[in-house]
């Protein structure tokens, strides 16, 4: 199974001209009750996968102040045009100027995350946009909570993994991973007080498994449905999954508390499943018992763990079809980032921070896969 960060929609490249804040215009609101005179929060992301169930999360307690890609966010209060890959996003000095003072807190959800980018667009906007947001709430004055990547915690690993990856495998989690950290420590240098959150793999909401756009681990239970007979990765290897209202409820809360006492913000925020989370054996075999329910049976894949030994070396290999033979190279490197089966640290179920989620339980988060994988089932979009 392949970790997948939210798709590449996140991504904030359009160049736009300098906007005048002034003329901003509210969007249409939800549904919901909202203080007399709540703070403001400036949200990058608003209409990706995570940013989108952040901005939904916030909208009761924020005006949200989106900073806009490509797309409008139906969440928002406000929105104002910008450009993660450029000085300043865009905007001329009085404009930064004028949003700076209206910012009680900084919420980054935006980036680049498809495992088939460059190294030059990742570092241009996950890291040189990632120090543009952190140079921003510096002049505000105001915290910054930056959404970060739980597997930068294996970057080592994959590193040795991906040596073992084909040469013509176009996807490369290493690059991705690469620039993720690089952006955690862009933002620690900054003078902004920071907030890294680490979230492991996102998937659909809890109890529904409705998401705005498959991601890919979607793409792996639909592998699974398919009845494939192999499965590039060891089955020993935890892959950590966490619903995306889950993690946006953590950032609404972290959210909170830094707008009422910044002194307490973590610098880190672990949203995993920690042990709670899966094995790859066991995510096969969850998918298998839910679509069984479906009226499928599926037979219980062998796994070839790519860290190990080469995809070359699966017997038959050369045998499979070429269709299959990319899917499973993209699924090899996808694997790469998953460890050993280490597993990961969880904020989850701390009292640090107010209005947090609880932890998962295992039997939670195979719950949370079933939800996944019958919103597949279903012909999720």
């Amino acid at each position: 199974m392949v970790p997948a960060p939210a798709p590449a929609s996140l991504a904030l490249p359009s160049p736009t001209p300098p906007p005048d804040l002034a003329a901003v215009e509210a969007v249409e609101e939800a549904a919901g009750e909202m203080p007399s005179d709540p703070p403001v929060v400036l949200l990058t992301g608003a209409t990706g996968v995570v940013g989108e169930a952040v901005a939904r999360a916030l909208r009761a307690d924020f005006h949200i102040l989106a900073l806009r890609g490509r797309r409008a966010s139906a969440h928002a209060h406000a929105e104002i045009p910008v450009d993660l890959a450029a000085p300043r996003l865009g905007l001329d000095s009085s404009a930064w100027a004028d949003l700076a003072a209206r910012a009680d807190v900084v919420v980054h959800a935006g980036g680049r995350a498809c495992f088939d980018d460059n190294a030059d667009d990742f570092h241009c906007v996950n890291v040189s946009g990632s120090r543009r947001l952190a140079e921003l709430a510096h002049d505000a004055g105001v915290p910054l909570i930056h959404i970060s990547t739980a597997f930068v915690d294996h970057i080592e690993a994959a590193r040795e993994a991906a040596a073992l990856l084909p040469g013509d495998c176009a996807a490369r989690p290493l690059t991705y991973l690469e620039s993720k950290l690089a952006a955690e420590r862009a933002v620690a240098a900054s003078d902004a007080l920071v907030c890294v959150v680490r979230p492991s793999v996102v998937m659909g909401d809890t109890g529904t498994g409705w998401t705005p756009e498959l991601q890919a681990v979607h793409g792996h239970i639909k592998m699974l449905l398919t009845g494939v007979h192999m499965s590039a990765c060891g089955p020993h290897q935890r892959l950590d999954m966490v619903p995306r209202d889950m993690l946006a409820q953590a950032v609404a809360a972290l959210a909170n508390l830094a707008v009422r006492d910044p002194s307490r913000l973590p610098a880190r925020f672990q949203a995993c499943a920690g042990i709670a989370a899966p094995t790859c054996e066991e995510f096969a075999r969850q998918v298998a018992d839910t679509a069984r329910g479906g009226g499928l049976r599926l037979a219980e894949p062998e796994f070839h763990d790519p860290a190990k030994s080469r995809l070359a070396d699966y017997p038959g290999w050369t045998s499979l079809p070429e269709r299959l033979r990319a899917v499973l190279t993209v699924q090899a490197a996808g694997s790469t980032t998953l460890g050993a089966g280490e597993v990961f640290a969880t904020s989850f179920g701390g009292r640090e921070v107010p209005g947090a989620p609880d932890a998962l339980t295992a039997e939670r988060a195979l719950r949370n896969l079933d939800a996944d994988v019958r919103f597949v089932l279903a012909g999720g979009r």
